[in-house]
């Protein structure tokens, strides 16, 4: 069973089925094959809310458009790309905000996840991208991580500007469509902006096939549709993140990326337990889906199958 132990799969099947009952699915692939998938909640077809998952797909839109010239580099600032927003800019040091910054975290705005306040206010506001520009700057650009929802919704925008279209038709024409995912509910701000920073819905088969894409450096059906030279950037420690987030210690570029027992992994992860895994070295990706509510976490279970599932 392309090396997996179908043994200790089915007993971690019937551990989920027990003790874990915010799991709403688990895919397993190796070697490019689907090796492994159940639904705890839901069938195949359901669209799951992937939550910050989306992240990591924006950070491979980034990319292409690096690759296309639609950007000239991650040192770019944001603001002249911003600059048709009707924005009182208070803060002079947003205009040394780089492309970089916002898919580090590092543009020095505060985390929603400490801020519960700031998090209402620019998510409930009338133009959450605005807000988000007259908002002050609580740390210097690129000095410090502070995971933030509203800077990567601003890079989204940014990369609209870039394209030349809306974020949704750039990306259901460079990277959703060629890997057959079709024109996927992806709510929107007041403005009719996807957010960015998350809620993109995927079926679990569509998460697992950008875990594959990342894990084939970008190659689809013999076609290059993220540059590798940007997946290899993009899943590499660039600094420490919020580890009390998920216990994983280094942010790449949108992407975290973990040790497991040794075992270099690339996550991309949501809220409510959504994760896509990529472990190189095993030729192997795990996508896990959960409920999209405050529950224990679950992501323990991928480095336990990481240890009882390969032979």
């Amino acid at each position: 069973m392309l090396g997996l132990n179908e043994a200790a799969l089915l007993t971690l099947e019937r551990q989920i089925a027990l003790d874990f009952p915010d799991v709403t699915s688990l895919l397993v692939a190796r070697h490019g094959q689907l090796a492994f998938e159940r639904y705890f909640v839901g069938q195949a077809a359901d669209p799951r809310d992937t939550q910050s998952v989306t992240k990591s797909i924006l950070s491979l839109l980034t990319g292409i458009a690096l690759q296309r010239g639609l950007l000239s580099s991650l040192e770019q600032p944001v603001l002249p790309l911003l600059a048709h927003i009707p924005a009182t800019i208070q803060d002079s040091c947003w205009a040394a905000v780089q492309v970089r910054h916002l898919l580090t975290m590092t543009c020095g705005l505060p985390s929603e996840l400490t801020d519960a306040s700031y998090d209402d206010a620019w998510f409930t506001s009338q133009d959450p991208v605005r807000f988000a520009l007259e908002y002050p700057l609580i740390d210097a650009p690129g000095t410090t991580f502070r995971y933030s929802n509203a800077g990567v919704h601003v890079l989204g925008a940014a990369l609209a500007k870039a394209a030349g279209q809306p974020l949704a038709t750039f990306a259901q024409d460079v990277l959703l469509g060629p890997l057959g995912v079709v024109t996927p509910e992806w709510p929107a701000d007041p403005c009719g902006r996807p957010f960015a920073s998350g809620s993109l819905h995927l079926t679990s088969r569509e998460m697992l096939s950008f875990g594959q894409l990342t894990l084939q450096r970008g190659w689809w059906n013999d076609t290059e549709l993220v540059p590798s030279s940007w997946i290899q950037q993009a899943t590499q420690p660039q600094l420490q993140g919020f580890e009390w987030m998920e216990g994983i210690p280094d942010y790449g570029l949108l992407w975290w990326v973990a040790h497991e027992n040794g075992t270099l992994g690339w996550y991309a992860t949501g809220y409510g337990g959504q994760y896509i895994a990529i472990f190189p070295e095993h030729d192997l990706v795990v996508v896990m889906t959960g409920q999209v509510t405050d529950h224990p976490p679950h992501r323990q279970l991928i480095p336990e199958l990481l240890t009882t599932v390969l032979r």
